[in-house]
């Protein structure tokens, strides 16, 4: 019996090779992982700096923190019971399916994205460094909140768009459907009054959808007269 297993042993990876399975080294790595605490990754407990390869899953315990950072473009922060997945599609870096995520941009990066739900949440401006927020809740719908510069939630298809900018967030229902842009609460008054231009604009649309190498999107001021454009966002290279 014991010749057996061993001959059983030495013929197994022969058989996983053969099966044209690709290794994770075999996979396009994306960037560093530094870990805290309870962290699995492919179902396996993690070491605390590893390198993610496409394909690959993340789960953080109730003890647990990650970090996944792309270096010169931006950080994917997991809080503790946070569940993401890198899946390799052009369109988007990684999917939230349970957690909280706290993502950052650096500025001139575009290629840190998170998929939530039907929607990428992405950089909009390539030359500022946006950071959001995103919470998958109990009721399975995301929250998304802009805490630094300024996020699109773009479609991966049929719908349009928003622009956050910071201190707004909105709510992506189960179905799909985006909330009312939230405005956070206004700071204290000061004695410095600041006038306010009447043809000024916060809010802004996205019109562009999903494209086959990935999500283009035309950002536009919402209500404004002109038909002018700003800077179109591309989530993938």
């Amino acid at each position: 019996m014991a010749i057996v297993m061993a001959v059983l042993m030495m013929l197994y990876p022969v058989a996983a090779s053969a099966s044209g399975a690709p290794s994770r080294q075999a996979r396009e790595p994306l960037g560093a992982l530094a870990t805290v605490g309870t962290v699995y990754v492919n179902g396996a407990p993690a070491p605390s700096e590893l390198t993610i390869f496409a394909g690959d899953t993340v789960l953080t315990g109730d003890n647990g923190g990650a970090t996944f950072t792309m270096t010169g473009k931006g950080s994917l922060k997991l809080s503790t019971q946070t569940h993401v997945t890198f899946t390799g599609d052009a369109r988007f870096l990684a999917e939230l399916t349970s957690g909280t995520v706290i993502m950052t941009s650096f500025a001139q990066a575009t290629d840190v994205t998170l998929r939530a739900g039907n929607y990428v949440i992405a950089p909009v401006i390539q030359t500022e460094q946006s950071s959001s927020r995103i919470d998958k809740t109990a009721s399975g719908s995301f929250a998304v909140s802009c805490l630094d510069g300024s996020v699109g939630v773009i479609p991966l298809e049929g719908a349009n768009g928003r622009v956050l900018a910071v201190g707004q967030s909105l709510e992506i229902s189960p179905q799909g459907e985006l909330g009312p842009t939230q405005e956070a609460s206004a700071p204290p008054a000061t004695n410095t009054s600041v006038k306010k231009s009447s043809n000024s604009h916060t809010g802004y649309i996205i019109l562009g959808v999903a494209a086959a190498a990935g999500v283009g999107a035309a950002v536009a001021l919402a209500g404004h007269k002109s038909s002018s454009a700003v800077s179109a966002a591309t989530v993938s290279d």
